[in-house]
């Protein structure tokens, strides 16, 4: 007895050993090929000029959220947006919102009629101030541009579909290809993680991402966001507000937290990533507050890459529509 007790704690020894070693391995690969991003208020888009390379070809570009909450998700969102749209041709962006709410924005931003303050009081989550910020940035964008440049946004989700979920997303994706198909410029798809992952064998339906995945092949790219740890605006019972929380251990999201950087873009295009085949969790934060923060992946699969933000904040809800 004594013989086997003392081989089961060797073996325990061994596997601690050897999962200690991976999660180093795993750590060393993505200092070596991410691409560190500047604090979220930084002006200059010089650490963004390897998307030039990445998104070569892009068609329609996932721009993924792991909550609908967060400050520095959106501000990074913003600084994409703007590179992609001034330096890649980028001309139409498709939000998660119901579209009746995005129509008279799309006004705003290209004619500039309206109040930009009143005509967002109805998004909810999306109504804050770096949203605000993003809107007010392409409206001044499109005011030096002749009819055929301008950038338009749209949305693609519809206030029916609430009350169809298991086929939500396939109308949603058929929205964003028939606005494609219409317009014919690239497409910025800003969604949830968990619309945009291209994989189904994690989920138990098919997400937006699956169908544009079916519709687009290759030229779909899909950016996944993630965190560790911070907080999040969420809606709950008694309205709009923050929640605190921190991503499990022995998650990607934890061995993400481990790299050089704070703030990163990992790409997986290159090859071999030695956590490929993987099954693992990164964070995910639903418009309302649940236990369940967690979704599951298989990264180069589910994602192209992900854009990673070790410490966030909850997004600024906009209180005054004056």
């Amino acid at each position: 007895m004594q013989k086997i007790s003392c081989l089961a704690i060797f073996i325990v020894f061994l596997t601690s050993i050897s999962t200690a070693y991976s999660q180093d391995a795993n750590v060393k690969w993505i200092n070596e090929h991410a691409y560190a991003l500047a604090a979220d208020t930084a002006s200059t888009s010089n650490d963004l000029q390897f998307l030039s390379t990445e998104l070569k070809n892009n068609v329609v570009f996932g721009l993924g959220e792991a909550s609908h909450g967060t400050k520095e998700f959106y501000n990074q969102k913003r600084r994409i947006i703007e590179y992609l749209v001034v330096n890649l041709e980028y001309r139409q962006i498709g939000f998660e919102c119901i579209q009746s709410y995005i129509e008279p924005i799309n006004e705003y931003i290209t004619n500039g009629r309206g109040n930009l303050k009143l005509l967002m009081k109805d998004m909810v989550l999306y109504n804050t101030e770096e949203i605000y910020n993003l809107f007010q940035l392409l409206k001044q964008y499109n005011e030096g541009q002749p009819t055929t440049k301008k950038v338009r946004v749209f949305g693609f989700d519809r206030e029916e579909y609430a009350g169809d979920p298991f086929n939500r997303d396939k109308y949603m994706a058929d929205n964003v290809i028939a606005e494609y198909a219409a317009h014919k410029g690239k497409t910025i798809v800003w969604a949830h993680n968990i619309h945009l992952a291209k994989d189904t064998t994690m989920a138990q339906f098919k997400g937006l991402g699956y169908h544009l995945k079916e519709n687009f092949g290759q030229n779909l790219y899909v950016l996944g966001f993630d965190t560790y740890k911070g907080s999040v605006t969420v809606i709950t019972p008694g309205g709009l507000t923050s929640h605190s929380f921190e991503a499990e251990q022995g998650s990607f999201s934890a061995m993400f937290a481990k790299a050089t950087y704070a703030n990163y873009y990992l790409s997986f295009n290159t090859r071999p990533i030695p956590f490929a085949n993987a099954k693992n969790n990164i964070m995910n934060i639903y418009a309302n507050w649940t236990l369940v923060r967690s979704l599951p992946v298989k990264l180069g699969i589910d994602f192209d890459a992900i854009l990673f933000i070790k410490n966030t904040t909850a997004s600024k809800i906009i209180l005054s529509n004056n």
